[in-house]
């Protein structure tokens, strides 16, 4: 099982058949767990042909076991104990499977390839028309500030080294990039007509 049981110690008392009497005590836990952890291939086989998805496999699996450990004294000795608990499996993969179909959508294949396409033409046209603007933005920048952004982003020089280069101090060069970048911007927002 997924979760420590020790200290988890209780009695279940064995039944003559009949639901609500108890004849006998047995001290269980110790069967109930060799029970338990002698079948996780069969159940976490069972909830993989009714769930399908790997990852919410493991979680029903952990449930079933959870849900499979607070019902132990329900469970009748002299049953089958595997019967037993492939039908608390079947009921939790049931919920779980509900769950999940409420919590997202789920897409034909045909349907996912063509919004993809979509996007990816949709993509490619504003990638082109904001080189575009930005081509057009940056030829209404001063040279020095082309310069500054050519070093900066395109060759990706330092502030120092920009300084040093220009002769500008890095405070300088500092303010004039951000003009730069602020020029940039605001004639990327207005659509390069500025």
């Amino acid at each position: 099982m997924n979760r420590k049981m020790d200290g988890m110690a209780a009695e279940v008392r064995v039944t003559n058949g009949t639901p609500g009497q108890r004849d006998s005590f047995v001290e269980s836990d110790d069967w109930f767990r060799g029970e338990l952890d002698s079948i996780q291939r069969v159940l976490f086989s069972f909830v993989a042909s009714l769930v399908r998805d790997s990852h919410l496999v493991r979680d029903v699996v952990q449930e079933t076991n959870l849900v499979i450990w607070k019902k132990r004294d329900e469970f009748l000795p002299g049953t089958n104990f595997r019967s037993w608990a492939l039908r608390i499996a079947y009921y939790q993969s049931l919920a779980a499977l509900k769950a999940s179909h409420r919590s997202r959508l789920v897409f034909r294949q045909d349907l996912v390839d063509q919004l993809s396409e979509q996007a990816g033409a949709t993509e490619a046209i504003l990638t082109d028309d904001m080189s575009n603007r930005l081509r057009s933005c940056l030829h209404r920048l001063t040279a020095r500030q082309r310069e500054v952004i050519e070093l900066r982003y395109h060759q990706a020089c330092t502030i120092e080294f920009i300084a040093e280069k220009s002769e500008r101090s890095r405070t300088a060069v500092g303010m004039l990039l951000s003009r730069a970048r602020a020029a940039l911007l605001q004639c990327m927002k207005s659509g390069g007509k500025q």
